[in-house]
Parts: structure tokens; sequence; C-alpha cells
């Protein structure tokens, strides 16, 4: 049975990666929740707190460093995210990687990034991997309308780009985004909806920590220009 996780941000001033359903209240901590198609209707997966003391690598390029709560008094560590890697340059674009551990320090699993090359404009490739499963792979937008957006779009998107480095715009910047993860046989496990902003599982063995970190990382990730209104976790 199909899982969809989603982050609820009522901070946000975009529809972008937003709960906007009607149990969505306005002055609740930043959490990732989820739903399964039953009438309980979403459900608190985790709340969302930058780590501010952060790990040993806290300081790199692409840091992130995320504890995930199980209530929203900050009372119940269920996971934690910390940087492994971080590097602004390399062949082929930045790469970044993301540990998840248990409360204890035991491994959950693994996150890892490599960016577009151009300005943070182009296709990312997120790897995710549970801990003793193998990892899952997957690329952000369909090379088809990478094409359009370089082509027919660019003049469009190059005042756009402007704007959204400038401030003159609110995140106007929506280059494809649809992802989905696959196993090493191809088989589709997980995917993300760019317009819908939800994540979609589609096998049942995942970790719902592992899931609310890659909402809660990627949702970093989900625009190029980073504002108060398109990243929780810069705020």
């Amino acid at each position: 049975m199909a899982i969809t996780y989603r982050m609820s941000d009522p901070r946000s001033q975009t529809a972008r990666g937003r709960d906007t359903s009607p149990g969505a209240k306005s002055g609740i901590p930043v959490m990732v929740v989820a739903e399964d198609g039953t009438s309980q209707g979403p459900r608190p997966v985790a709340y969302l707190l930058r780590n501010t003391s952060g790990g040993p690598n806290a300081y790199l390029p692409g840091a992130r460093e995320i504890l995930l709560f199980g209530d929203d008094r900050g009372s119940e560590i269920l996971a934690s995210v910390t940087t492994e890697r971080g590097t602004g340059f390399g062949f082929g674009g930045p790469r970044f990687a993301y540990r998840v551990l248990d409360p204890d320090g035991a491994p959950i699993g693994r996150i890892c990034l490599r960016r577009g090359r151009l300005f943070r404009i182009g296709r990312s490739h997120w790897t995710v991997e549970q801990e003793g499963a193998p990892p899952v792979r997957g690329s952000a937008g369909r090379l088809m309308w990478w094409a359009l957006w370089w082509t027919v779009l660019l003049p469009l998107n190059l005042v756009l780009v402007v704007a959204a480095f400038t401030g003159m715009a609110q995140d106007p910047v929506a280059t494809p985004r649809r992802i989905v993860w696959r196993d090493g046989a191809g088989r589709a496990v997980m995917s993300y909806r760019g317009l819908a902003g939800d994540y979609r599982v589609l096998q049942d063995h995942w970790d719902p920590r592992l899931v609310a970190s890659l909402v809660a990382i990627h949702q970093t990730y989900v625009s190029i220009a980073i504002s108060d209104s398109t990243d929780w976790y810069h705020r």
C-alpha cells in the first residue's frame, strides 16, 4: 500500500512543499506528515528542528544538521541527520552525503545528492540507501522537460532566475523536479511530484524516519534561490 509523505510548514508563503490540507493548523512546528488513504487522514511522522550544535562537518558546503522529534515539544528524539560529506565543487557537479542515525547513533540510512553543474541549475541526482538494503536512485526532471527548459523556455527562465536571486520575485524558478527513485532492477520504489509537493513510497519496508529525513533534506533544495519562503532550514 502506497504511503504519501509531505512537509507541513505553516510559515511557508508558497504552496510548494506545503501541507494545504484542512488538518494543517498555523502555529505548529515544521513537520513531515504521512497518509495511507484511510479515513485517519494525515498523521505526524516527525517534527523537524535544525541542529545548531551540529556535527564535525556542519561547516562544510551543503551541510544539513537536523533533529527529528516524535512530538511538538521536542522531548522524544526519533533520529538525527548529520553531514558526512559536502563539497561545492567536483566533476559533474557538487556532491553531498548525509547520514541518518537513530537516537543511539546507529545508522538508519544514507542520502546522497549530486547537484547540477551550472549555477545549481541542472539535473540533480539523489541516492537513498536504507541500512541493510540496496540503494535506490532517482534524477530530478525528465530529460524532455529539461530540453524545453533550456530551449523554448530559456528567455523567460533567465528573467525569473535573475528575479529570484535579486529578491524581485518570490520563488518563481520552477525547474523540472519530478523524481522517481528506482532499484537496481529498474522498479519504481518512491517518487516525488513537484507540482503536488508530495512523496509516494510504494514499498512498506522503508523506515519512516529515513523517508522523513529525505523530505527534510530535499525540501531545502526545491528552489535554486534560497529564501525564507522556500527553505525551512535556512530561516
